[in-house]
């Protein structure tokens, strides 16, 4: 996609989320790279507005097993993620973290009910 092309994304972005009443986040990030800018903008935004959120590394799956934990804590420290900050593995292809992300969406759910 051209510069100009994501320059007009990002301006419809902020305007939706301006507008947005959001109330819980989900940021999904790839489990195999570093976040990306457009990941950290994400995430600061977040942050600045005080909005839950809650981190998946999607693509477990394609990391071999002595990979996963290094690149998680690759995440971590790239997005600088606080003790409690919610970081799910998941593997859609597996299920990995399915089960725990329903749980804490409900959770959410549950809360702002």
């Amino acid at each position: 996609v051209s510069k100009a092309e994501k320059e007009r994304w990002g301006r419809l972005m902020e305007s939706y989320f301006q507008e947005a009443h959001i109330t819980t986040g989900v940021l999904i990030v790839d489990a195999r790279h570093k976040p990306t800018a457009n990941d950290l903008t994400m995430h600061g935004w977040f942050r600045e507005t005080g909005c839950p959120e809650l981190i998946v590394a999607n693509k477990l799956d394609k990391l071999k097993k002595p990979e996963i934990e290094p690149n998680l804590e690759r995440i971590r420290e790239t997005l600088d993620l606080r003790e409690g900050d919610g970081l799910i593995p998941f593997s859609a292809e597996r299920g990995d973290g399915k089960e725990q992300l329903i749980a804490l969406l409900r959770g959410m759910l549950e809360v702002e009910a």
